[in-house]
């Protein structure tokens, strides 16, 4: 353990030092959309439901806590025979590692994801690498995670694009941030539309890079927003700025990218920064319809749904008690961890907030429409919010968990303990049990 804080201190302080003296052209993996395939892209869903039951599921960052902590929430979902169930699976940082992996390979996720990535020395290997001064010129900064996601790849994903996700998977949103803009940036059909790129063609493995890609130790991903295309926008919003809400605001910042050439580029990094729980992304799909729930539920194949779950998986950390209790100022890593750990705490609690608000309106727009048609059920549709956290475990596991360090990299048994409370705490969710109850007799 001390060993692996000194190496990631060292790193730190070269990536931050050394490497960014270091700058070489990258290489571009996302391509020009096709002419055909230009209107295509509007009303493209990769997931089509029919029943009245849809999950939704959001998977946070954490490295391999989160990963972990995700997995064991889909082996209980298979145990209580609902993975069909799920519609949407909106990852970020950590978690995007099970959610494409699952969107790939579905249920072949339960047989070897533990030894392609939950337990592999991923981080040790990565690393080595970096810190090996043979390699410090062939892998500047700026190549990092070239090399990362080439890893992935290899080691992972395959040589996977979004096009090879299953056909009757979920729809998969990775979510990165992109730091030109300072908005979130989702690996969606309509986002890509919009840098008039084709997400088809796009490697899963790039995209989970983009996500996880830690600032300073990792180098940003580059998209090119291409300008062979007319601009697609989808929100109308014609209320002054003055009206509109923090969450309208930021989705404005993705307008920006039809300025081809004030952005001719894009550069993503970790997802956890702008949206740490995967929540934002849905928040702003929402947003880029005027707010207009029923025809974000035509987008997402999920329109006849009467019942929604929505599974917030959040492994997030929490600040160590040492740092009060030492009279010497916390090390660098220490310290980039604590303010980490504050900001997305606050963060995702405004988030959880806003989202319950959110519900109360999208309830009554679907039941006015609903009703308005003489539907049976009046009742419209019904929202049941079940988020898992360390902290409804007893006080010392939940510790235990919380004070487990972001990293891509754990021991075994640590990962067995993490995929066991995944699978607890939603059997054991009230919310979830409410939901379960409730599906059975109606």
């Amino acid at each position: 353990m001390v060993i692996n804080r000194i190496r990631n201190i060292v790193l730190i302080f070269i990536g931050a030092v050394f490497f960014s003296a270091c700058a070489s052209k990258t290489p571009i993996y996302n391509v020009p959309i096709q002419s055909d395939k230009v209107e295509e892209v509007k009303v493209k869903n990769s997931f089509k439901n029919n029943d009245e039951l849809s999950l939704i599921l959001t998977f946070s960052g954490g490295g391999t806590r989160a990963a972990a902590f995700s997995y064991g929430v889909l082996k209980e979902l298979r145990h209580q025979k609902l993975l069909n169930e799920i519609d949407v699976i909106s990852s970020v940082s950590g978690g995007s590692f099970t959610s494409a992996y699952y969107g790939l390979y579905g249920e072949k996720i339960f047989d070897d994801f533990e030894e392609k990535f939950l337990k592999k020395p991923i981080q040790s290997r990565l690393v080595d690498t970096f810190l090996n001064p043979f390699n410090w010129f062939n892998l500047s900064f700026s190549n990092r995670s070239d090399y990362v996601a080439n890893y992935y790849e290899k080691e992972i994903f395959g040589k996977k694009t979004f096009a090879d996700l299953r056909v009757d998977a979920p729809k998969i949103i990775i979510n990165a941030t992109d730091i030109s803009t300072g908005n979130s940036f989702s690996f969606t059909p309509e986002n890509f539309r919009k840098i008039c790129s084709d997400l088809d063609s796009f490697p899963i493995g790039r995209a989970v890079t983009a996500s996880s890609a830690i600032p300073v130790v990792f180098s940003p991903l580059t998209l090119k927003n291409y300008d062979n295309c007319k601009a697609f926008i989808t929100n109308q919003n014609s209320k002054p700025k003055s009206l509109l809400t923090q969450n309208e605001l930021q989705n404005l910042e993705i307008k920006k990218y039809q300025d081809k050439k004030q952005y001719p580029y894009i550069h993503l990094v970790d997802g956890g920064i702008s949206d740490n729980l995967g929540v934002r992304s849905l928040l702003h799909i929402v947003t880029e319809y005027d707010n207009d729930f029923l025809e974000v539920m035509k987008v997402l194949g999920i329109q006849n749904s009467k019942k929604v779950a929505i599974i917030i998986v959040n492994a997030a950390d929490a600040l160590s008690p040492k740092i009060a209790q030492q009279n010497t100022p916390p090390d660098i890593e220490t310290t980039v961890g604590a303010v980490s750990t504050i900001q997305l705490k606050r963060y995702n609690s405004d988030t959880l907030d806003f989202m319950g608000h959110e519900f109360n309106i999208w309830q009554k727009q679907v039941q006015n429409v609903r009703c308005k048609k003489k539907e049976r059920n009046c009742k419209g549709i019904e929202f049941y919010v079940i988020e898992l956290n360390f902290n409804k475990l007893p006080e010392k596991r939940a510790k235990k968990f919380t004070l487990t360090e972001t990293s891509l990299e754990l021991p075994a048994k640590k990962v067995d303990e993490l995929i066991e409370a995944g699978q607890v705490l939603l059997r054991n969710s009230k919310e979830f049990n409410r939901f379960l109850i409730d599906i059975k007799t109606n």
